[in-house]
């Protein structure tokens, strides 16, 4: 496949086909960053700009009709068909003549417009309207010192009454040899004529007045002096000083121009009788008119008139018919073109404008493409572009350039970070680097740059990482599709390409501002970043130094090397003055020595480099006969920006200077030329500051408004391509500063503006009029030619763009500005309806831009709601990213638990089912298995089941490891992420409290104590106890308890004695052994690390472990279980087993001073205390029993809280595939702020608030009984570990009281799957397992769990699923089937001694149960019937035999007979059936059998039966697969299918009524007779067609194939809908086609491999089984045929009803079976129960947590926030 690569080199066009393995060497070049600055190409500008050239007020009505009525339509055509812009450029228009008169540097201005235009517009680009006047001759702003003082010479010498006022050159040319090349300046109208300043009207006219007549007279002497000049020979400046602006323009415009034909077009006007009225007052503005005083009248001057017909002629040349428009009119009274009088004239006119400008886009757009692929290209490019930029304004700082030039050519192998203030250079300074690297590195570099937030893909870490592992990966020839999906995968790659860099290649990559990354994916631990680069990659990143705390981490985590540290500091005064004149000379300026002076006096206060750019602005425009008080500056940055800010609005006015730098600022990415004059056109304050006296009829700003002051900014702006547009926005973070607290500081003010901008992108003053609101100086209501409201003509704003059948492309813009702007505005409703819960805009946003720019959307407005939706996108964003179609059930299968309770998620839950069927058709009926809001933060997934898990580094880090392992695996708790693994040696693992070692304690094979560091895993010793002890023969040994500090390890040893061994850690020596004269069992080190505790026996006894000296001996009376000391040391906690007593002891420097014990036999009746716990703030002891947990006051002394076990949770309990267990209390801690009690019960967490004693939530881990709880000091975090389970769940304890139901998983692939009649449950199996699955249909809930003592063959439920029959494999009698009455909660009947088939039938209240009566060989099938009667159960058994059952038998519809394929003989010899039957049972005539054998078919030859299956439709027909040796006369022989014996044979298929034996329908050949029979075929309900297992169509009833699905490369699985879509699965994705046209309506991920799909009764919901146990449940809607709203009334999941909350969890049923007990076999209460008989209460609840209680329990950090926090 070939891929177009498009870029742009000096405005030419470089294309080339390329094959992706190969792209061209530009291509490569910008990937690899190998090109210097000035190779770098541009990115073209999607815009279409057009400068519309004329002379002004002689063409107000055309152009007002232009701006009203086409220009829009454009702008419309150019955005929808192509993408692009439509700019026209009139700076004519909107403004008065008064304006235009006293601007003596506009025409310059203009003629740089249109070299803009030329430059940027990809399609026309000029336009002029050529009236029947000349054009005013623009005196010159600037003339060149040599040739004004030529002119001022020539005129010198030619004194005459011409020349007499040659002096007023000299008043109002000055001369500035500022300049590079000196030059005259032609003074400002109110520096000499002062009454122009005038605030009073009257009198600033007379001094316009003045002017006009000055203006006349200086061009008068002007031309004069260059046609004397000329005469003389002197020099020839006569064009310069006789040319019109209008003849410059079109000299610009067309001769420069490279294609007129296809960029530019004429518009010619005549007034037929203009000389009709030359005598009229507005005369003069059609045409040159001057009074011919020897006539005595009025006439047009003939010399303009010449100049204008030469300037049409030449105009014609260039440009062919089609682009000349012309038009003759007549003269229409005192308006002469009016609106009304003239509209043929101006119909016409906007309709040929419109065609000829459409024909000139299609001609010229389509053929510039504009697009740069592949996209990575374009994303590098984008960086290199303001790197080059950047690179220009660097200058000095040579030695912090030379620092970096060492480090990429040295071999350092740590990153490089930059740092320094705001303005110092840093950017600048790595921006020259990465100009010049690949230059300055001899072998083959790679350079990557990348300014963070620059684009839209560098602003989160992720996009960063994807887009530099990208542009690597295609740089050394590996393909970027390796990138994984996942972030923490993703960030493994990043480290791993890092490190397998080919060693010919030398990567630098260059991170700008690191600071201004977002903090998603934890950006801001740095944790990404890695620490040790190989010699051949760089990494250099910039960053503040107090900003976010990055240079802190930095400086703590990565950077432990004060070389790879480099500040910029501010520059010296001369060093300022240095950068001053590097700056100006770009300019072409310099300033006096006088003037430098009072600059570098400002340096010596403030000289970073933007401070000397801001200089340099100003010093730019000084002229050197200006005083010295022109120079002075502020004293900083931020004052020198405000100052500028000052100077633009006195020349501009404020009102539109602050609006414009707010719009911009506000918009943050930066506004294009079009939306800043949309915006400022919507802005009634704006308008009415620049409309006084002039009002144009369409309420827009004049065009020239904007640009100009686009230009006075100068090069503090930054142009960029981003989202389809060109943006401008500034260069430096300051000036947003600034303008923030200059413009947007006041809140209101923010508001309107942020609301303004909202409305724009939204489009809500699109084709409407918007209310003109009156001045607040003047509240009258304005009389305008618009009226009260008026249209401003701003475009609309759709979430896509297309013109006709044409791309789709998307309203990026749109995007990226509303949903900021609405939260800014205060508009959340707006922001909740429009884009967080709008399911268009999220699925067309994350299409367009990616899932991290909807990620930046919900961080706006942090509600319950929009963080349960942010989460689910983050966890389906994998699949969104693989496929954006499976949007709608991600989002909706992740939401489903909140749609009763948050209306928001069920408006958009809703849109998901609705909008979200177009791009796939299956809604999910159960919630998915990881669901938002829950507090599971993270499962930790190794690779075994971790024996030992310890939190370290401030519980930073979570560690597991096997004891018979070397490899413990790291974690990083916040992340989730795995970390690099330690390898140490085998044994238990325990750690030093300061994370420096971990030791490994081997008691089994080397009994030794092995010490290892923490960082790299290294060996540092080993500590054997049997080297320093005697053992005796046969004598046992065994360490047991072990304790330590930073510096010591204690740990008792027993033989037929015990030992006490106190060690150093750094040494690795043993200090002291001490032999003990009876066992110990304890080993117990103070908190303070002074003294270690063990017991001898019922001895406590205690050690100094610095000097070694035994300091206590105390009696304990039994043997201790549990010792535990508070931090202060003060208090000693000690328990044992044989009491129900806490022994509290006061210590004092390692003695016991005092003991007494507290009773607790009250408080834990019946119980053993297992552990101990001191509370974090020392305060309270947790004594955990087995099923009670008491809080014991140090202070009061007493009992302040108890917690008794769960009344719902049984003593015992049998798991699947596991014998009986015990559930107590497994482990109890204290929260970390000692306020709470977590504690363990079998498959719970459960938290209770000690000072009220309440539970206050109870968590579900997985299916298991909890063996571990870890607690972190430092975070809100828990650990648990399930016992035999390989994950690791990691809880946030804040979110605890968001209860959400986690759904279960079964233990094995699911295998079959039986729904009740009503759909309201269905019943499971899986493979090899020896649980029933019970499910709630309405929320996917497991309601119960049928567990049996060995694996489950088959089974059946009544259709009300009130009963379950069962088959199992036993070696006990009569139990190998087992009857379950679900409501009663019981076994109601055990029997049989052999496993067989269970029959579920569809209405009937029965089940029946086919099966051999013993497990013999040979042995006869019976057909027993269980009827249910009431309460009781009656069993039938025909008294029939059958020798075999060939396959499952089944009921047919409406239970009307039972069909069993049997068999006469096996010949065991050939291994096959002789003569298969099919036995028919008819259910409503006491079992009546009739048989039908080959031969009961008269018809046909039927030799063979295969197969029998059921009719839906029909209760009295089943199909019949069969094998004939008849064949067809039309097949050749050489094609017919051999049996084994040799004979041909075909197949056929009989749709048989087994009520009369007639046949419906015979259909031979049944498929296609040359291939051996499919034994995979999907029917429809009625048999009117099949698909086989390659998706071919064959219709039944005509007996041929008819078609073929696309096949999905797997075989069809069912057909649904009437047989109008077939279903697939493969892998973790269903799909649906639909037969009539073949369109894929869903493909769908179910996160997990299918193993099983079926299919309702309703035959649109899906019940999928998958291969790790879990279900899956899906509502298909096909949105061509069905009505989905009424779909939707249809769905218990859509149920809306108010629910109350319980104790925050739902209960459940979980089962087992009382092994070895006679029936009746009841069930105790389950460990899910609600109590015994209250299923229906159990069927009421609904699996809909209440979200974020307001409890005492919430702290509110901000009014759109809410957080949790109970710890």
């Amino acid at each position: 496949m070939l891929t177009r690569v498009c870029l742009f080199v000096s405005g030419q066009q470089y294309t080339d086909m390329i094959d992706p393995g190969e792209y061209n060497p530009l291509v490569r070049k910008i990937l690899s960053g190998q090109l210097r600055a000035d190779e770098i190409p541009e990115i073209p500008a999607r815009i279409v700009r057009v400068f519309f050239s004329s002379t002004g007020a002689d063409t107000v009505t055309e152009r007002n009709v232009l701006v009203n009525q086409v220009y829009p339509q454009l702008r419309e055509y150019c955005r929808q068909r192509y993408g692009v812009e439509f700019q026209m450029v009139d700076l004519d228009w909107g403004v008065s003549q008064e304006d235009h008169a006293v601007d003596h540097e506009l025409a310059e201005f203009k003629l740089r417009e249109i070299g803009r235009c030329q430059n940027i517009s990809i399609g026309p680009n000029f336009v002029t309207f050529i009236g029947q006047r000349y054009g005013e001759r623009p005196l010159q702003a600037f003339i060149p010192a040599d040739e004004f003082e030529a002119l001022r010479m020539v005129l010198q010498n030619h004194k005459s009454r011409d020349t007499r006022n040659a002096p007023l050159l000299d008043k109002w040319y000055i001369k500035d040899t500022n300049s590079s090349t000196p030059v005259y300046v032609l003074q400002p109208v109110g520096s000499i004529i002062t009454e122009y300043n005038d605030e009073d009207e009257n009198k600033k006219q007379a001094g316009l007045h003045r002017w006009r007549e000055t203006e006349v007279e200086i061009r008068r002497l002007l031309t004069k002096a260059a046609d004397l000049a000329y005469l003389e020979n002197v020099l020839d400046v006569r064009q310069k000083y006789n040319q019109s602006g209008l003849d410059a323009q079109m000299l610009r415009g067309l001769e420069d121009n490279e294609d007129p034909p296809n960029k530019c077009m004429v518009i010619c006007r005549k007034i037929v009788d203009l000389k009709n009225y030359v005598n009229d007052a507005k005369a003069p503005v059609f045409a040159e008119v001057f009074y011919n005083e020897k006539l005595e009248q009025h006439e047009i001057d003939p010399v303009a008139s010449n100049n204008l017909q030469t300037m049409k002629n030449r105009a014609m040349k260039y440009l062919p018919k089609d682009n000349i428009l012309s038009y003759e009119v007549l003269w229409r009274y005192d308006d002469v073109i009016n609106p009304k009088l003239h509209k043929e004239y101006l119909d016409k006119l906007c309709s040929q404008f419109m065609d000829t400008m459409v024909t000139l886009i299609d001609r010229t757009v389509p053929n510039f493409c504009y697009d740069i692929e592949p996209e990575i290209c374009e994303e590098a490019l984008q960086h290199w572009l303001k790197c080059k930029t950047m690179a220009s304004d660097f200058s000095g700082r040579d030695e912090q350039y030379a620092r970096l030039q060492d480090y990429i050519l040295g071999t350092f192998n740590q990153p490089m970070v930059i740092y320094g203030e705001s303005g110092c250079g840093k950017s600048l300074l790595l921006s020259k680097l990465a100009v010049e690297a690949a230059e300055l590195v001899p072998s083959h570099v790679i350079n990557v740059v990348r300014f963070i937030g620059y684009t839209q893909r560098s602003k989160d870490l992720k996009q960063i990482l994807t887009a530099i592992c990208s542009q690597v990966l295609v740089t050394i020839g590996r393909n970027p599709d390796e990138l994984p999906p996942d972030f923490k995968d993703l960030q493994k790659f990043f480290i791993a390409l890092l490190q397998n860099i080919p060693p010919e290649y030398k990567l630098i990559i260059y991170l700008d501002a690191i600071d201004k990354i977002l903090p998603e994916y934890n950006a801001h631990v740095m944790a990404w970043l890695p620490s040790l680069l190989n010699r051949n990659v760089k990494i250099i990143i910039t960053t503040m130094p107090n900003t976010n705390n990055i240079l802190d981490r930095l400086k703590q985590e990565i950077i432990r090397n004060e070389q790879a540290l480099l500040e910029v500091p501010p520059l010296s005064a001369d060093e300022g003055e240095e950068l001053l004149n590097f700056y100006l000379s770009r300019y072409g300026r310099k300033i006096t020595t006088s003037q430098m002076n009072v600059f570098k006096s400002a340096f010596q206060k403030c000289s970073v480099p933007m401070y000397v750019r801001l200089a340099a602005e100003k010093a730019r425009r000084l002229r050197s006969y200006e005083s010295n008080d022109q120079c002075k500056l502020a004293a900083d940055v931020i004052g020198a920006i405000n100052d500028f800010f000052d100077q633009l609005e006195s020349v501009n006015g404020k009102d539109f200077v602050s609006r414009a730098m707010a719009y911009m600022v506000a918009s943050v990415t930066g506004l294009s030329d079009c939306e800043i004059e949309d915006l400022l056109s919507l802005d009634d304050d704006v308008l009415n500051s620049l409309y006084r006296d002039y009002h144009p009829p369409v309420r827009r700003i004049p065009y020239i408004k904007w640009l100009r002051l686009k230009d006075q900014l100068g090069r503090f702006l930054h142009e960029r391509e981003t989202d389809g547009v060109t943006l401008y926005c500034f260069r430096h973070d300051d000036f947003d500063k600034v303008v923030k607290d200059r413009y947007l500081g006041n809140a209101e003010t923010s508001k309107e503006i942020h609301s303004m901008i909202a409305d724009y992108f939204l489009g809500t003053w699109a084709n409407k009029a918007k209310p003109i609101r009156a001045p607040k100086t003047e509240p009258a209501v304005l009389l305008l030619p618009c009226g009260s409201e008026a249209d401003r003509q701003v475009p609309t704003q759709p979430l896509t763009f297309q013109f006709g059948d044409g791309p789709v492309r998307f309203n990026k813009r749109k995007y990226d500005q509303v949903p900021r702007h609405l939260y800014l505005a205060e508009r959340l409703k707006e922001l909740n309806s429009l884009v967080l819960f709008n399911y268009e805009w999220l699925y067309n946003k994350i299409k367009a831009l990616s899932l991290q720019h909807i990620m930046a959307d919900f961080a706006l407005n942090p509600s319950v709601e929009a963080s349960l939706v942010e989460e689910a996108l983050r966890n389906a964003e994998s699949v969104i990213e693989r496929d954006i179609n499976n949007m709608s059930p991600e989002l909706a299968g992740r939401l489903l638990p909140y749609y009763d309770t948050l209306p928001n998620i069920r408006a958009l839950i809703h849109q998901c089912d609705t909008d979200g069927l177009k791009h796939c058709a299956l809604m999910p009926n159960f919630p998915y298995l990881q669901i938002p809001g829950s507090s599971l933060q993270h499962t930790l997934d190794p690779p075994f089941v971790g024996e030992f898990i310890r939190m370290a580094n401030d519980d930073r880090y979570l560690l597991t490891k096997e004891r018979d392992s070397s490899h413990i695996f790291v974690y990083d708790l916040m992340t989730g992420e795995k970390k690099s693994n330690i390898f140490a040696s085998n044994g238990e693992l325990y750690m030093t409290p300061n994370w420096k070692y971990v030791v490994i304690v081997d008691h089994i094979t080397e009994k030794a104590v092995k010490i290892h560091s923490t960082e790299t895993g290294a060996y540092k010793g080993q500590l054997i106890v049997l080297n320093h002890i005697e053992l005796k023969p046969k004598e046992r040994y065994k360490m047991s308890s072990i304790s330590l500090t930073n510096d010591r390890i204690c740990l008792t040893v027993t033989t037929d004695i015990s030992y006490l061994c106190i060690a150093d850690i750094e040494t690795c020596q043993f200090l002291q052994i001490v032999g003990l004269d009876g066992r110990s069992e304890i080993c117990e080190i103070t908190p303070n690390g002074k003294f270690v505790f063990c017991n001898s026996n019922e001895f406590l006894l205690g050690y100094d472990l610095y000097s070694l000296q035994h300091v206590c001996t105390f009696s304990l009376g039994n043997r201790p279980n549990a010792l535990a000391f508070t931090k202060d040391g003060f208090r000693g906690f000690l328990t044992n087993e044989s009491e129900t007593k806490l022994l509290i002891m006061h210590v004092h420097n390692g003695n016991i001073e005092m003991a007494y014990k507290a009773v607790l036999e009250e408080e834990m009746p019946d119980d053993k205390i297992c552990g101990l716990r001191v509370s974090p703030k020392d305060d309270a002891v947790l004594v955990h029993g087995l099923n009670t947990l008491v809080v014991y006051s140090r202070f009061n002394e007493k009992v302040c809280a108890i917690f008794q076990r769960p009344r719902d949770i049984p003593t015992d309990f049998k798991l699947p595939k596991n014998q009986y267990a015990n559930l107590n209390f497994t482990q109890a801690e204290f929260s970390r702020d000692g306020k709470f009690v977590i504690g363990t019960l079998f498959r719970n967490i459960y938290l209770w608030q000690i000072s009220t004693g309440n539970l206050v939530t109870t968590i579900q881990a997985p299916v298991g009984i909890v063996k571990e709880l870890l607690v972190s000091q430092k975070r809100s975090q828990i650990v648990t570990h399930i016992k035999g389970a390989r994950d690791i769940q990691v809880w946030n304890i804040d979110e605890a009281v968001n209860q959400v139901n986690m759904l279960d998983r079964l233990t094995g692939p699911i295998t079959s799957v039986l729904v009740t009649a009503d759909s309201s449950m269905c019943f499971i199996k899986c493979k090899d397992s020896d649980e029933i699955g019970v499910i709630d249909m309405g929320n996917g809930i497991m309601l119960d769990l049928l567990t049996h003592d060995s694996r489950v063959h088959d089974f059946a439920i009544t259709p009300t699923g009130s009963h379950v029959l069962t088959t199992i494999t036993t070696k006990k009698k009569d139990a190998s089937a087992k009857l379950w009455d679900i409501s009663g909660r019981k076994i109601m009947k055990e029997f049989g001694n052999a496993s067989g088939y269970c029959i579920s039938p569809h209405v009937a209240s029965y089940v029946l149960y086919v099966s051999q009566k013993d497990n013999a060989y040979n042995a006869p099938y019976f057909i027993t019937m269980l009827k249910f009667v009431g309460d009781a159960c009656h069993e039938t058994t025909h008294p029939l035999a059958l020798k075999y059952v060939l396959s499952k038998p089944f009921l047919t519809a409406n239970d009307k007979y039972l069909v069993v394929l049997t068999a006469q003989d096996y010949v065991q010899s050939r291994a096959y059936y002789d003569t298969p039957t099919i036995c028919v049972f008819s259910m409503e005539e006491d079992m009546k059998v009739s048989y039908f054998t080959p031969e009961s078919f008269q018809e046909i030859s039927i030799d063979s039966i295969e197969d029998i299956k059921s009719c839906p439709n029909n209760p009295y027909t089943i199909a019949v697969i069969y094998k004939s040796k008849q064949l067809s006369n039309d097949i050749d022989d050489n094609d017919k299918p051999m049996a084994s014996n040799g004979s041909s044979f075909m197949h056929g298929l009989i749709i048989l009524d087994v009520c009369s034996g007639s046949e419906h329908l015979i259909c031979e050949p049944f498929l296609d007779p040359n291939k051996v029979l499919d034994r995979h075929l999907v029917f429809a309900n009625d048999f009117s067609l099949c698909l086989d297992s390659n998706s071919n169509l064959f219709q039944i009833s005509e007996g041929f194939y008819v078609g073929q699905v696309p096949n999905m490369g797997t075989k069809p699985q069912v057909l649904a809908l009437d047989g109008r879509v077939v279903l697939y699965f493969k892998g973790t994705e269903i799909y649906a086609v639909r037969i009539q046209d073949g369109q894929l309506i869903a493909k769908c991920n179910v996160h997990s491999q299918l193993c099983y799909l079926t299919l309702c009764k309703d035959e649109r919901t899906i019940i999928a089984g998958c291969e790790d146990g879990t279900i899956a449940s899906y509502i298909l809607v096909d949105p061509l045929y069905d009505n989905v709203e009424e779909v939707i009334k249809t769905l218990k999941s859509r149920k809306y009803t108010e629910v109350e909350n319980m104790d925050g969890r739902q209960s459940r049923t979980w089962d087992r079976i009382e092994n070895g007990q006679i029936p009746p076999h009841s069930r105790p209460p389950s460990s899910r129960s609600c109590g015994p008989k209250d299923k229906v209460l159990l069927k009421k609840v609904k699996p809909v947590p209440k979200v974020r209680p307001k409890s005492d329990t919430l702290m509110y950090t901000n009014q759109h926030s809410k957080s949790c926090s109970v710890m």
